[in-house]
C-alpha cells in the first residue's frame, strides 16, 4: 500500500505544479518562443515501464516495457487545456498500445490526442504530457524533466473504474530516417 500513498501523492504534487503558472499572454508568447519549448516540438521515441499494475490480470514482473511515439507542435492559438494539465503549450498526437499493461487509453476511433505543459524551473524544466486527456477511459498524466533531447520521469495513469498503473518513462528526439 505504501505505492499506493506514494502515486496519490504524486498526483497531487503535479496538479499543483501545473496549476501553477498560468501567467498573462505576453508571457506565455515568450515562453512558447524559448528555446526550451521550441525543443520540445517534433516527433518523440517514448518507452514505459511499468511499476505498478491496478488489474491483478497483470503480473508486474513479466510485463516488459512498452514503446511507441508522441509528436509535439505549439499551441499558439488554440490554448488547450484540460483538467489533468490546465493550459497547455503543445498540443499533438500519440503511437502507443498500453494493452500488455492492462488498460486502454482510447477507445478505438478516437484521436490519440497529446497535450503538454512545459514549466522552466531553475532546475531545468518541467515537462508534463498528457496522453488522451478529458477521455472516457484512462489519460495517461506523465510528469518529468526536459533535458535536451531527452526526457524522463514518472507516469500514472487511474479511474474510477478498473485498470490503470504507474511506472517511469524515457522519451527520445526522433531523428528523421
Amino acid at each position: 500500500m505504501r505505492h499506493d500513498a506514494r502515486s496519490r501523492l504524486w498526483i497531487v504534487l503535479t496538479g499543483l505544479a501545473v496549476a501553477c503558472g498560468h501567467g498573462d499572454a505576453s508571457a506565455r508568447q515568450r515562453l512558447l518562443a524559448s528555446p526550451e519549448a521550441l525543443r520540445l516540438v517534433g516527433a518523440w521515441k517514448v518507452r514505459f515501464e511499468l511499476n505498478y499494475a491496478v488489474s491483478s490480470r497483470v503480473d508486474v514482473g513479466k510485463v516488459g516495457p512498452i514503446t511507441g511515439t508522441v509528436v509535439l507542435a505549439e499551441d499558439r492559438f488554440g490554448r488547450v487545456g484540460s483538467t489533468e494539465i490546465g493550459d497547455a503549450t503543445h498540443d499533438g498526437v500519440y503511437d502507443v498500445d498500453f494493452s500488455p499493461f492492462g488498460f486502454s487509453s482510447r477507445s478505438e476511433g478516437d484521436v490519440p490526442a497529446a497535450i503538454a505543459r512545459l514549466v522552466p524551473t531553475t532546475l531545468g524544466d518541467s515537462l508534463y504530457i498528457v496522453l488522451s486527456p478529458g477521455t472516457t477511459r484512462l489519460a495517461v498524466v506523465m510528469a518529468g524533466r526536459l533535458a535536451g533531447d531527452s526526457a524522463s520521469g514518472e507516469w500514472h495513469a487511474s479511474a474510477f473504474s478498473s485498470g490503470g498503473g504507474a511506472g517511469s518513462f524515457t522519451m527520445h528526439r526522433r531523428v528523421p530516417q
